[in-house]
């Protein structure tokens, strides 16, 4: 029969072995814990895993747009350029549009000036207007002659009046015209024909050949004297003027002072 026999100082090496055993086995974690720590470990690896992937397409987007953002800081740039060079041509143009205006202030103050004067010397001729002269700018007269309102008017109506006046007054005083008035002769109202030569002088006739005279213009209108020899030869004038008969020369009176202040003196006109 084999016997084994311990020696003192084994039996005390086996008691330690099996005590420090005993105080690992104490030390070791559960299942449970394990299990625990494993799944936060997952969990945790998850987390930085996602929030990598989102960094990762966080930071390229954040590269778009900073890629944009230096385009449109470029593009401002262009802009503010742009416009500094677009300031300084409008700043240029102003300063040309302001001694523009300038010399378009002084023009216009003289066009008004000479707006006025020229109202002023046309309603001094208004008064020696035929009336078929002044029913052609009746309008036009009739604005002129209001002076209390004619200020107030737009410089271009005003100036257009005085033209319009001036052009039909400058067309009325290069051309021979007969016109047939109604006039008081021998204390009647008689029916007469009145030749005008511009408006610097004219003669009348009845259509009896009894009543004929000369007509002066003046600052009140036209001044008429009657004169009946002077019959045959304004009716022969206006037979002529209305190429009734064949051309000829006609002597009719033309006064070299304003009536009643001297004689006619005679002077042959032509008729056309």
């Amino acid at each position: 029969m084999f016997r084994f026999r311990c020696s003192p100082c084994f039996l005390l090496l086996l008691w330690l072995c099996a005590d420090a055993t005993s105080a690992q086995e104490a030390d070791l974690p559960s299942a449970i814990e394990v299990r625990t720590k494993l799944e936060q470990w997952v969990l945790t690896k998850q987390i930085t895993s996602a929030e990598s992937t989102a960094w990762v397409s966080e930071k390229a987007s954040l590269g778009e747009l900073n890629g944009l953002r230096k385009q449109e800081i470029a593009q401002l740039e262009e802009y503010t350029a742009a416009a500094g060079e677009r300031v300084a041509e409008l700043a240029g143009k102003r300063s040309g549009f302001a001694e523009e205006e300038k010399s378009l202030k002084t023009w216009r103050r003289d066009l008004e000036n000479t707006v006025a004067n020229l109202e002023g010397r046309v309603r001094t001729m208004i008064p020696v207007f035929p009336q078929p002269l002044r029913d052609e700018v009746a309008e036009s007269i009739t604005r002129l002659e209001e002076t209390g309102s004619v200020a107030e008017a737009p410089l271009q109506q005003r100036a257009r009046d005085v033209m319009m006046v001036l052009q039909a007054c400058q067309k009325f005083q290069n051309e021979i015209t007969v016109l047939t008035e109604v006039r008081e002769l021998g204390g009647q109202r008689r029916e007469v024909e009145i030749l005008y030569v511009g408006l610097t002088e004219a003669w009348f006739v009845d259509a009896s050949g009894r009543f004929s005279g000369t007509g002066k213009p003046t600052a009140d209108g036209w001044r008429w004297r009657e004169d009946p020899s002077l019959a045959p030869e304004v009716r022969q004038a206006i037979e002529l003027q209305a190429r009734r008969e064949e051309p000829a020369f006609v002597t009719l009176p033309i006064s070299g002072t304003p009536q009643g202040q001297g004689s006619t003196n005679p002077s042959t006109t032509p008729a056309p």
